[in-house]
């Protein structure tokens, strides 16, 4: 018997693994839910506000790739995301006294390097660049009750109310001249991980863990600072976004799709 386990560990050199020639383009539709934040890079600490977990849904979108071979892809989405993040608006007195809630709706187009593992189970992992085009925006303050505040040693109350900080609608501006406007634009990059599964040689299951991080200030204005309305002055706020997305895919397989085994002499 172990002269049968020797033959066998000496003829591994010989034999070569197995291959599949899969290669070819692909399209495919998607969804995402996601946990969405607004980041304030320019003041972490004394703000009179705390972060509430905010959920949203990327409801549709669309996948073009190519696969150059079972390993390396590339591949262009196009989807709709919800984001923004809902908060709590805190008085000096550490206190809740409202509601801060921004609404952002955007046309995300990832471009992506895809490596995957091989098998009919594997891995894969992404990385890129992401373009948002806004579609929709909002930013709102709604107090309960007066609140009172001390900020830069400047001591102020803001009444009970709601305010509308920034809109995307014209019609909004044209009443109220301190609403303000968000970027139409914007740009960061996208990291992800997961799994994918083929029911067959062109169908593929896709499961993946996405995180997002941009660059860009949400808001046109880059230094906001409005005590009759806001107990926070802001210079750059960033969207960053972690979701959970599965899509299926559908590959025209230009390679034949046939696992091959030889056996060297």
């Amino acid at each position: 018997m172990k002269k049968y386990f020797l033959l066998l560990f000496l003829s591994l050199p010989f034999l070569s693994t197995q291959a599949q020639n899969i290669k070819g383009p692909y399209l495919g539709i998607t969804t995402q839910f996601q946990n969405t934040w607004i980041i304030n890079d320019e003041q972490y600490e004394d703000v009179n506000y705390k972060h509430r977990f905010t959920t949203k849904w990327a409801p549709i979108g669309a996948v073009l790739g190519y696969k150059f071979n079972e390993n390396h892809n590339v591949q262009v989405e196009l989807y709709k995301s919800n984001q923004g993040e809902k908060f709590d608006l805190i008085d000096q007195a550490g206190n809740k006294a409202g509601e801060k809630t921004i609404d952002l709706e955007y046309w995300n187009i990832p471009l992506l390097f895809k490596y995957t593992t091989t098998g009919t189970l594997r891995f894969n992992f992404q990385v890129g660049p992401q373009l948002g085009v806004l579609q929709k925006g909002e930013e709102e303050n709604r107090f309960s009750r007066t609140a009172s505040y001390q900020v830069k040693d400047r001591s102020f109350t803001i009444g009970q109310g709601t305010h509308l900080m920034a809109s995307t609608e014209d019609s909004d501006r044209e009443r109220d001249a301190r609403v303000g406007e968000f970027n139409e634009y914007d740009l960061g990059i996208l990291l992800g991980t997961g799994v994918e599964y083929s029911l067959n040689t062109n169908l593929i299951l896709t499961a993946n863990l996405r995180y997002s991080y941009n660059f860009v200030n949400i808001r046109k204005e880059e230094h906001i600072e409005d005590y009759a309305r806001d107990p926070d002055y802001y210079t750059l706020r960033q969207n960053m976004v972690a979701g959970i997305q599965v899509g299926v895919n559908y590959l025209f397989n230009t390679g034949d799709g046939r696992t091959k085994a030889r056996h060297q002499e």
